[in-house]
């Protein structure tokens, strides 16, 4: 297993409007993630339109992690990435991470991410 890939961005979001999360793992991989929000456990598997927080809560200065573990599957390539999709914020985003390259089958990475919402 290669070392993690961490990572940090931040995403500015509305007063007291709650957003969604979807993960994508690109390239041909597989894998899943867990995902926690101000250190509470709120889903793992396949992620999309994960529900953070609630109407009326305030997400400012919160934060949430993702632990991405991507498995090589793909017989004509190493290459990963792995897309989040933060929605309801100030304006809709991508962040897309593709620091990793796998070199044999079933070899794994982890990316470490966390949005910290401003």
């Amino acid at each position: 297993m290669l070392d993690p890939v961490e990572k940090s961005d931040f995403y500015p979001v509305r007063a007291m409007t709650p957003v969604t999360l979807s993960i994508k793992i690109g390239n041909g991989q597989v894998g899943g993630t867990n995902v926690t929000f101000d250190g509470t456990p709120l889903g793992s598997g396949p992620i999309t339109n994960l529900p953070i927080g609630t109407a009326g809560q305030d997400l400012k200065d919160k934060s949430v992690d993702c632990l991405t573990t991507v498995r090589r599957q793909n017989p004509s390539s190493g290459k990963t990435s792995v897309t989040y999709t933060l929605k309801g914020g100030v304006q809709d985003q991508d962040f897309t991470y593709n620091d990793a390259t796998l070199s044999q089958i079933g070899d794994r990475v982890v990316y470490d991410v966390s949005f910290v919402f401003s």
